[in-house]
């Protein structure tokens, strides 16, 4: 966390917590549960890991659902320290590129707001959740992926629909953003290939698939 400067990046991104564990501390222990092969908060309090912090999972629960949590700035934070340490000449390499795809992000909830139906090419099957549009960029040596945006396809009907959660949200606030972006087509979406440009990204090519 020190390497990659986590609590200066929270506090450039205009993130403030007023009290409870800090915000890189909640993150710390985010990002290590992928690592100890948990997939969710739950399973992490049921495992013997639950002993490495006194914190409950209520705090994390509450800064994953905190709308002005500013994840994009954040993720961008990080995507730029990594291209510091691992390609500080910041030469645009031959092979470079903006790699954009998709991947299906299955969920079980049918309460999940703007939770949709989504054909998963893999498996030759609908399935319940979203579509995540991932960008990385590979720099000729290491892959970063520094955006990603949330899509909703075919609306739930008949024995799958059930009322979503609604919740509201401050307009221009980074919750409100991704909700709108949930109901954006994914062609639309890859102008976030401007975004990554703006933050100081630069690559030879853009590679998509044709889906």
């Amino acid at each position: 966390m020190g390497t990659f400067k986590l609590n200066a990046i929270i506090r450039k991104a205009g993130f403030v917590k007023q009290d409870g564990y800090g915000a890189a501390e909640i993150l710390a222990l985010m990002m290590m549960r992928p690592l100890l092969l948990l997939n969710s908060v739950h399973s992490l309090y049921r495992s013997e890991f639950q002993k490495i912090t006194t914190m409950k999972k209520a705090a994390i629960y509450r800064l994953q659902n905190r709308e002005r949590m500013p994840w994009r700035k954040i993720l961008y934070g990080v995507a730029k320290q990594c291209q510091t340490l691992t390609h500080p000449q910041k030469v645009v390499a031959d092979t470079s590129a903006f790699i954009i795809d998709d991947t299906t992000d299955a969920r079980v909830g049918r309460h999940i707001e703007n939770g949709s139906c989504v054909f998963d090419h893999v498996i030759g099957k609908t399935k319940l959740g979203f579509k995540d549009l991932v960008l990385g960029y590979f720099d000729g040596k290491s892959f970063t992926p520094p955006d990603f945006s949330i899509h909703a396809e075919q609306a739930l009907r008949g024995k799958t629909r059930k009322e979503p959660y609604k919740k509201a949200s401050a307009p221009g606030s980074p919750g409100n953003t991704r909700r709108k972006e949930c109901t954006v087509d994914k062609i639309t979406s890859i102008t976030m290939v401007k975004r990554v440009v703006k933050h100081g990204f630069r690559a030879k090519y853009v590679l998509t698939d044709s889906g």
